[in-house]
């Protein structure tokens, strides 16, 4: 019998890049869905960000 798992992100190797988002430099911890975890350097502060606004398509 195989084991069915799940395949990876396709964006998970952007985990952990530092991207400028709203004029800030945000840290992207976490994907999941449609959606990046960013969490803003100057204060911790986390929020969700689709894809496409941070990758531009």
């Amino acid at each position: 019998m195989r084991r069915i798992t799940n395949p990876k992100h396709p964006n998970a190797h952007q985990v952990g890049t530092d991207v400028q988002h709203n004029g800030e430099t945000h840290q992207i911890t976490d994907v999941g869905g449609s959606y990046f975890t960013l969490v803003r350097h100057r204060d911790g502060y986390a929020q969700n960000v689709k894809i496409r606004e941070v990758n531009g398509r």
